[in-house]
């Protein structure tokens, strides 16, 4: 057991467990050996596993459009692991993994990966700020290939009969994308482009924004293909400690409501995170302690009033309800007794924004 928890204390995110903590984990961890030369995983493979690496070595690798060869993009050794991105996103493996040597491994099916995080929900947040510098790490080896001369990220091409568009722009969020994609059906086309993981506009004939993300959403056959724009090595912001964000948590079941309040509040400074329902916004503010909650009043699992009341259970943060002229005296009656709570009367950006800021004065 001993040898086992020291294997798991080299992984960032189970550090801060105690021993009971650790115990939990062990109890689901199952143990596979792998020979030379294995595949473990393949590009476009269900993300239902976690691997950490006990002992041996492999390369982590792409096989970029019309390369003649794979592209090797890490090696990975013991107290490493991979795989734990998609446990939390549920994307297909963006890679393949192959062993160099002989090596053992620790697996973590994303089941008992779910229990342990509603068991321990501080992992999610300790695993967001570990990927995060992982990407930044990729993007500085990125931008040095670039200066070196290589051509550049690869792109990505997928059948919209086999992955829904809603499935394509969550990758390239999750991954903090920047670049395009492309999006064709029949004879239409459509493009939408992103900075840093953030739709910033999207692009089909002579219509709006809103209007052209929900005719492409509703595409059921056509492809896309996502084409990644390579980074200069001097606009890779260095990470630091010196000043902390403030965090908002943005509770709405509408991908275009997401994303206009997204990029809205991450161009005025703040860190925002989306989730579509009460169950993942309970379990995110538990774990994230946002500094403010945005919260639609009409969700898949229930009402902004059943998420008022959840929330009060856990945090005190101000919560903003985006209500209307119609509905607003309604759910503040039934909200009577629920502190930190505030109400808008439109749905407009520029009210939330101007709501929010008031708040967190």
């Amino acid at each position: 057991m001993f040898q086992i928890s020291e294997v798991l204390k080299k992984v960032p995110f189970f550090r801060t467990l105690g021993k009971d903590g650790i115990d939990f984990v062990v109890e689901r961890l199952k143990f596979r050996a792998f020979d030379e030369n294995e595949v473990i995983v393949k590009v476009g493979d269900p993300g239902d596993k976690m691997y950490i690496i006990i002992n041996g070595k492999v390369k982590v690798v792409v096989y970029p459009e019309d390369a003649k060869e794979e592209q090797v993009i890490a090696y990975l050794g013991s107290g490493d692991y991979f795989g734990e991105m998609s446990l939390l996103t549920g994307e297909p493996r963006s890679a393949s993994v192959i062993t160099t040597e002989p090596s053992e491994m620790f697996i973590l099916h994303k089941a008992d990966f779910d229990v342990i995080v509603e068991r321990f929900p501080s992992i999610t947040l300790s695993m967001g700020k570990i990927m995060s510098q992982r990407l930044r790490d990729t993007l500085q080896k990125a931008a040095q290939a670039v200066q070196k001369g290589a051509t550049g990220a690869p792109a990505v091409k997928g059948s919209l009969q086999d992955k829904q568009l809603v499935e394509v722009l969550k990758f390239c969020e999750n991954n903090s994308l920047n670049g395009e994609v492309i999006v064709r059906s029949g004879e239409e086309e459509g493009r939408l482009f992103y900075e840093k993981g953030v739709l910033q506009d999207v692009k089909l004939g002579d219509l709006s924004e809103d209007e052209a993300l929900d005719r492409m959403l509703n595409w059921e056959e056509g492809e896309f293909i996502i084409k990644p724009r390579p980074i200069e090595l001097d606009n890779v912001e260095p990470v630091t400690d010196a000043e902390e964000s403030i965090k908002l948590l943005i509770v709405n079941n509408s991908m275009v409501v997401q994303k206009m309040l997204q990029r809205a509040f991450e161009s005025m400074g703040y860190e925002v995170y989306t989730v579509e329902n009460i169950a993942k916004g309970t379990k995110l503010a538990s774990s994230l302690k946002p500094q403010l909650i945005i919260s639609d009043t009409k969700l898949p699992d229930g009402s902004g009033a059943d998420l008022a009341r959840k929330i009060r259970d856990i945090s005190t943060a101000p919560l903003v309800l985006l209500t209307d002229e119609r509905n607003k005296d309604q759910i503040a009656a039934e909200l009577d007794g629920v502190s930190n709570l505030h109400f808008t009367k439109t749905h407009e950006v520029g009210e939330i924004v101007k709501i929010a800021e008031q708040v967190l004065k």
